[in-house]
């Protein structure tokens, strides 16, 4: 019973308080980062376009040299905006996984 007696009697304490909810909130950010690392690592892969750029980079060389003058020309230059959006998602989807953030 002295125990229960020794927790009433500093249950008011702000010292205390305030050291439990240090202790909370190092608890929670702790957890937090822990979590949020793990849905970085899964979000990341998702937004790698290795592979996809590979693919693409050996239909398009292909495609490029079977045509000529104009249209060998039109081509290069949708296969570069092709390029570009890549690029663009690529660092969209990097800047996503990077928004996230604990207080």
């Amino acid at each position: 019973m002295t125990t229960l007696d020794k927790l009433l009697e500093h249950k008011d304490d702000p010292m205390r308080k305030q050291l439990q909810r240090q202790m909370l909130k190092t608890g929670m950010t702790q957890g937090a980062s822990t979590k949020l690392e793990q849905v970085r690592n899964i979000l990341k892969p998702k937004f790698e376009m290795n592979t996809i750029q590979e693919e693409l980079n050996e239909v398009y060389s292909s495609l490029l040299y079977s045509f000529e003058g104009k249209a060998q020309k039109a081509l290069a230059q949708r296969i570069s905006e092709s390029a570009q959006r890549i690029v663009s998602a690529e660092d969209d989807g990097e800047t996503f996984v990077k928004s996230f953030k604990t207080r």
